[in-house]
């Protein structure tokens, strides 16, 4: 959401303590769906777009249960998973505003990247 002008999570951003009222608004540039909560559906069908999951080049060997993932492959990831897909960062971005049906957005490229790094 939108508090004081800034794009965050209320659940982490800091409101400084003062007499002067909290201005809570929903993200910009996206359609209300009800008080303060956004439409995502068009953020949503980018991420979806991108097909962000893993796909595997040859089939696994007869009797393999899982792939094992080792610490240098989990290493290179570092950096691109600690994105929650917020999307305060989309709203935050003027190209997307321009352009929300085309730009698929920071978060949704960041992720792209990461199957692709």
């Amino acid at each position: 959401m939108n508090i004081n002008g800034k794009n965050g999570l209320a659940c982490l951003l800091y409101i400084e303590p003062s007499a002067k009222a909290i201005e809570i608004q929903p993200l910009p540039h996206t359609y209300v769906v009800k008080d303060l909560i956004p439409d995502l559906t068009n953020f949503y069908n980018h991420y979806k777009a991108i097909e962000p999951w893993l796909k595997r080049k040859e089939p696994k060997a007869k009797g393999q249960k899982e792939f094992l993932q080792s610490k240098d492959d989990r290493a290179k990831l570092d950096g691109m998973y600690e994105c929650i897909l917020c999307a305060c960062c989309m709203t935050s971005c003027p190209s997307y505003w321009w352009n929300p049906e085309y730009y698929l957005g920071p978060a949704v490229l960041m992720q792209a990247y990461r199957w692709v790094a």
